[in-house]
């Protein structure tokens, strides 16, 4: 598969390699495993026109290799998926996934690069309009955060992301627009007291449509807290206010009259500008017990989607990860996601996603194992108002191999 790297993709992997070159007091270690995995669905691709249940089968090949030494490490992650049948359906997609991590530590804080190219379908951004069959999705991203204690109890922290998402054509209707987005979210954090930090978040963000019609400018701010409720339960929550800034550029013909008589088009630049406000917000409640764990999530933000501006996402969710026994794990989570997206010059879409899912994994020896996950999801797409619906079922056997030293 050909993907477009970044630059910062491309001396992510150079360092790696000079690493490897110069830095032989460490050791990079590789530790592969490969999968096997069928799936069946009722209604793979969530459409709302006539459809079938799907079989199918994939290979899942992972090789993450990791290097450490002292206060630095890096760490390649490649994944690959290999299905029997080609398309970019939920179930019948390859895909294609490298990233790239390496941090610096010291006592005073840490630095975190992180590259990542991707090829995989866009299930979830063109169903609502395409059909029987979803798009191809390239993404460049790349990812700096830079944490640094200021006192014993400030703290500040800086992220800067920028990703590139380009996208295959459609099959009816051209709903997907290519785009750059970048943003950058500055943070203080103060440690009240051994159980409470306090926060301060602020983050700035720009929407870039490839084809230079449209834009978006979204600024937030945010106050937050993090508090350690019991030995057992965690607190963190966050909210603010967003503005975002919409502006749609292009060509239009107006007409040109002598008198009465019309004697043709002339061709105008014209920019149209609009404003969304409201707020965002994070929470998560988490329990950690001695086998059980539970979380529970709502948040608000502003994404980008691969529409014409930047869309308002809702989520709700609660997770919870049951390892029984040495060998036996259970986990499960129902989830509710809502968008609302902003057009060039329709109606705002509004979709939404009800998804449940229940798993068991079986560590049969030290280096096989067995999953099972059942699962059912639920969407519905406006204007106009559509419900559909789909179940599955999926089983997975994993077989890791003993780690590969590299000097």
């Amino acid at each position: 598969m050909t993907l477009r790297r970044s630059a910062l993709v491309r001396c992510l992997l150079l360092a790696a390699m000079l690493r490897t070159e110069s830095g032989m007091a460490g050791v990079w270690i590789t530790t592969p495993d490969v999968g096997l995995a069928g799936e069946f669905s009722t209604n793979p691709g969530l459409l709302y026109v006539p459809h079938t249940s799907e079989t199918d089968g994939a290979i899942l090949l992972d090789a993450p290799t990791a290097y450490h030494e002292d206060n630095e490490s890096f760490t390649i992650q490649p994944s690959l998926r290999i299905a029997d049948e080609s398309g970019y359906s939920s179930l019948t997609s390859d895909y294609g996934h490298l990233t790239g991590v390496g941090e610096i530590d010291d006592e005073l804080g840490s630095l975190i690069m992180t590259a990542q190219i991707a090829r995989d379908s866009s299930l979830y951004y063109n169903y609502s309009l395409n059909g029987s069959q979803g798009v191809r999705r390239d993404t460049t991203s790349a990812d700096i955060a830079w944490n640094r204690s200021l006192t014993e109890r400030w703290s500040f922290n800086w992220d800067i992301n920028s990703s590139r998402v380009i996208y295959g054509q459609a099959t009816s209707f051209t709903t997907l627009t290519d785009y750059h987005y970048s943003s950058a979210t500055p943070g203080l954090s103060w440690n009240a007291d051994e159980r409470t930090v306090v926060k301060v978040l602020s983050s700035v963000g720009i929407y870039d449509s490839t084809n230079r019609e449209t834009k978006s400018l979204n600024a937030n701010a945010q106050l937050g807290v993090v508090r350690q409720l019991t030995e057992s339960w965690t607190l963190t929550a966050a909210a603010g206010y967003s503005r975002e800034n919409n502006l749609i550029s292009g060509y239009e013909y107006v007409p040109v009259f002598v008198g009465p008589f019309l004697i043709g088009f002339r061709k105008v630049f014209v920019q149209l500008k609009s404003s969304e406000n409201g707020t965002i917000f994070t929470a998560n409640l988490t329990r950690k017990g001695e086998l059980l764990s539970i979380s529970a999530a709502a948040t608000r933000s502003v994404v980008p989607t691969g529409f014409a501006f930047l869309a308002t996402q809702t989520t709700y969710a609660v997770n919870f990860d049951y390892p029984r026994t040495e060998r036996w794990t259970f986990d499960g989570s129902v989830q509710r996601t809502t968008l609302k997206e902003p057009q060039e010059f329709s109606a705002t879409i509004n979709d939404s996603y009800t998804s449940e899912s229940l798993s068991a994994a079986w560590l049969m020896t030290e280096k096989w194992s067995l999953k099972l996950q059942v699962t059912h999801v639920n969407a519905h797409y406006s204007p106009p108002f559509v419900n559909v619906a789909s179940s599955g079922v999926s089983l997975q056997l994993t077989r890791q191999f003993d780690p590969i030293p590299w000097q």
